[in-house]
C-alpha cells in the first residue's frame, strides 16, 4: 500500500528530472515537498498534497505542485506604479508551460502520465497572489490515481 508521501517522492523525482529543472529558464529556487523557507524571494517550486490518499481498491490523491514568481519590480518598469504587487504573467506563463509539459500538455497529447501503476493528471490550475511576499504563484491541482 502506498502513501500520501511516496506519491508525492514519485512526483518530486518526475518534476527534478525533467525539462523544467533543466531548461536554461529553469526556476532560480528548489523543488520543494510541502514548506518553502520562510521569507524566500526565490522561484520555488512546492509539491504538497491535499487530504491524504484513499484506501480504495484504485487510489487517490489529490497534489498541488505550485511555482512561485517574483512580482513585478517598479524601480525597472516605471509604468506600472510603486507598488510591487504587478504580477510577472510572462514569468508565470513560462514555468507553467514547463509544468504542463511533464503531464503532455506540450501539443503531444492531452491529459495524462503514467509511471508503472500510476497515473498523474491535471485537473486545473490557477495564479494566486502569494500576499506579503511579493510575488504571485501559479497552483496546479494534480490528481494521482494508483492501484500499488
Amino acid at each position: 500500500m502506498i502513501t500520501t508521501l511516496e506519491v508525492i517522492d514519485e512526483l518530486y523525482l518526475l518534476l527534478k528530472n525533467s525539462r523544467l529543472f533543466s531548461d536554461a529558464k529553469k526556476p532560480s529556487g528548489a523543488l520543494l515537498k510541502g514548506d518553502r523557507p520562510e521569507g524566500s524571494k526565490l522561484e520555488d517550486v512546492v509539491i504538497d498534497g491535499i487530504g491524504g490518499i484513499s484506501k480504495a481498491p484504485v487510489k487517490k490523491a489529490v497534489l498541488l505542485v505550485n511555482a512561485y514568481v517574483n512580482n513585478l519590480d517598479p524601480t525597472l518598469i516605471p509604468t506600472i506604479g510603486k507598488g510591487r504587487n504587478m504580477r510577472d504573467s510572462s514569468r508565470l506563463k513560462y514555468l507553467a508551460g514547463l509544468i504542463q509539459e511533464v503531464f503532455g500538455g506540450d501539443g503531444s497529447e492531452e491529459g495524462d502520465l503514467w509511471i508503472g501503476d500510476t497515473c498523474f493528471e491535471v485537473s486545473s490550475d490557477e495564479v494566486f497572489e502569494d500576499e506579503g511576499n511579493d510575488q504571485h504563484y501559479v497552483s496546479f491541482r494534480i490528481n494521482c490515481y494508483t492501484i500499488k
